[in-house]
């Protein structure tokens, strides 16, 4: 996302949103009351005239908002509220709900107040989000998943109609099984991890290094139990895709939860969790790592709280990871809300 202005004395920020992933940061971001400016277009009907007549107007209008909804599926963000101004004037009344669409490669006008968690967002959203596809597969089937910075998107499954009790057959359907992973694996974004149980991925492998050899830089091959949909999240509990990609969201949220739960397990103190003791860990500049959940900066019973911990963590030099409620790793992370790694015990 481009951060085409940014006046925090103003209470305004411009951004450019250049991909979906963009649209979806800003749902994390945008909050109700918010206000926000864009174009958009309106349908101007004459008085009298039917409802859904009229002819469509383009405006540039600005809203109050009240609703933040990331349709996917049509590719745009939909930003609904009660209109304050626009122009032309006569086919912008304000006190009039309006609902501006926004698509990746359009621009939109913020103003709200910046607290730490929306920075640490900017920050996020600026930076450059690895991409990967992940293929995990066996001799009767490859589960096709796609990693970004929303989390994990299952594309879709694929099964070998490759039978060895049909030995006039087998040969052909196993070609068929492997072209078609080849299509997906040449069409992939990012870097490629193929992995699974057995001996497939092996085969897989051999069939790439004889078919698109050069397609190899860009794979690595792991090993998982099994070719479903958990063997993607055991790629990302081990660490494995963190390793693979470096910085990526999703996986590092996966290997802190892992490393969390370890120590917490362990009964070592190198652990807490919870606002109190979270707290009195950065105040004593113990925490080498804070984690926290973004409902809890969301909620006004707990935002300013909240808001402040990040502050803290950050002039005291502590990295800080906001897990996305939506996502797996945030759901499983809701059990603790805020919590954090230490340098040593405290006590």
């Amino acid at each position: 996302m481009r951060i085409v202005h940014r006046d925090e004395r103003q209470n305004e920020l411009k951004v450019e949103a250049q991909t979906l992933e963009d649209l979806w940061f800003l749902t994390r971001l945008l909050e109700e009351g918010d206000v926000v400016e864009g174009t958009s277009f309106r349908r101007f009907k004459p008085l009298g005239a039917e409802k859904d007549s009229g002819e469509k107007k383009k405006v540039r209008v600005q809203l109050r908002l009240d609703k933040i909804e990331f349709a996917e599926s049509a590719n745009k963000l939909r930003l609904t509220g009660v209109i304050l101004s626009g122009t032309p004037e006569e086919y912008v009344p304000q006190g009039e709900h309006h609902t501006l669409d926004l698509e990746p490669g359009e621009r939109l006008m913020i103003r709200k107040v910046l607290t730490p968690f929306h920075r640490e967002l900017l920050k996020e959203a600026g930076e450059k989000q690895v991409r990967a596809t992940i293929i995990v597969l066996d001799d009767e089937k490859a589960t096709v998943a796609r990693l970004q910075a929303s989390g994990v998107r299952f594309v879709f499954e694929i099964e070998s109609q490759a039978r060895k009790r049909d030995p006039k057959t087998f040969d052909a359907e196993h070609k068929k099984f492997f072209d078609d992973l080849l299509k997906q694996a040449e069409s992939a974004e990012g870097k490629l991890i193929i992995a699974g149980p057995g001996f497939a991925k092996d085969s897989f492998r051999k069939y790439v290094s004889e078919k698109a050899p050069a397609l190899l830089k860009r794979i690595s091959f792991e090993v998982t139990s099994n070719a479903e949909r958990s063997g993607v999240y055991e790629l990302l509990k081990k660490g494995i895709v963190q390793r693979v990609l470096g910085e990526q969201r999703v996986a590092k949220e996966f290997e802190l939860l892992e490393e969390l739960k370890k120590r917490i397990g362990k009964e070592e103190g190198t652990a807490v969790y919870g606002m109190a003791d979270v707290a009195s860990a950065v105040e004593a500049r113990a925490a080498e790592q804070l984690m926290i959940l973004d409902a809890l900066l969301k909620k006004k019973e707990t935002r300013a709280e909240a808001n402040s911990l990040i502050e803290k963590a950050r002039r005291a030099g502590a990295p800080v990871t906001i897990f996305d409620s939506e996502d797996d790793a945030g759901f499983e992370f809701k059990a603790f809300g805020v919590a954090a790694l230490l340098r040593y015990k405290i006590r």
